[in-house]
């Protein structure tokens, strides 16, 4: 349990490294122009690969830094491209911050290694976001924030339970659907990302301790 929580502890200490700060913000520029690559099948519906960035944000800072930077994308994303009257909502806020936490979780101090063993764990990271956040809480708060709001698990009628299940099925299949291509992008670029980071990493590491004993 004390390891779980030092995710987070170090997660948050990692903010005061200039080289989190710069290199996160890299990433999240990244996550940015590709979101604007994103198609958008509906209003509430849109394909795009922002996962990697994020993931990789992730990876390399943890929990805290990347539901910042997951937070920060939503923010932004919302900022560019609002055209409805929808305001800003802190529930799907929270769930975007969410999976951002859940990449760190898995993800943050490992060695993600193009093996199966390693990759297994980026994928369960990826479908726990895609099941957890984008198809059960995403949804819900979607559905009752601007279908029905009259709408909940518990009091819903048959009729609202069926209008439900027809509005998310799409969702579903896309989310799903997608989830191997996100695989294959996540097992590809991870594994090399981190290797290029830890060789930069100890490349400066080199270069500075030279500089001091000059």
């Amino acid at each position: 349990m004390k390891s779980f929580f030092n995710l987070f502890t170090d997660s948050a200490k990692s903010l005061k490294d200039l080289r989190t700060v710069a290199t996160a913000g890299m990433l999240l520029a990244m996550a940015v122009a590709i979101r604007s690559l994103g198609i958008q099948v509906t209003p509430d519906l849109r394909i795009v690969f922002t996962c990697v960035p994020v993931a990789i944000i992730g990876l390399l800072y943890g929990p805290v830094v990347c539901g910042m930077s997951t937070f920060a994308l939503d923010l932004i994303g919302f900022l560019i491209d609002n055209k409805t009257a929808r305001g800003y909502s802190p529930e799907l806020a929270a769930v975007v911050i969410l999976s951002g936490i859940i990449y760190g979780i898995f993800l943050y101090k490992r060695t993600i290694k193009p093996q199966w063993s390693d990759l297994v764990r980026v994928a369960l990271a990826r479908l726990c976001v895609i099941v957890f956040c984008n198809i059960c809480l995403n949804s819900y708060f979607l559905y009752t924030l601007y279908i029905n709001p009259d709408f909940s698990l518990f009091g819903a009628t048959a009729e609202m339970r069926d209008a439900f299940a027809v509005w998310i099925s799409p969702r579903v299949i896309k989310n799903l659907g997608q989830f191997p291509i996100d695989f294959v992008l996540l097992a590809t670029v991870i594994p090399a990302a981190q290797a290029a980071y830890s060789k930069v990493r100890a490349q400066f590491s080199g270069n500075a301790r030279r500089a001091s004993e000059r």
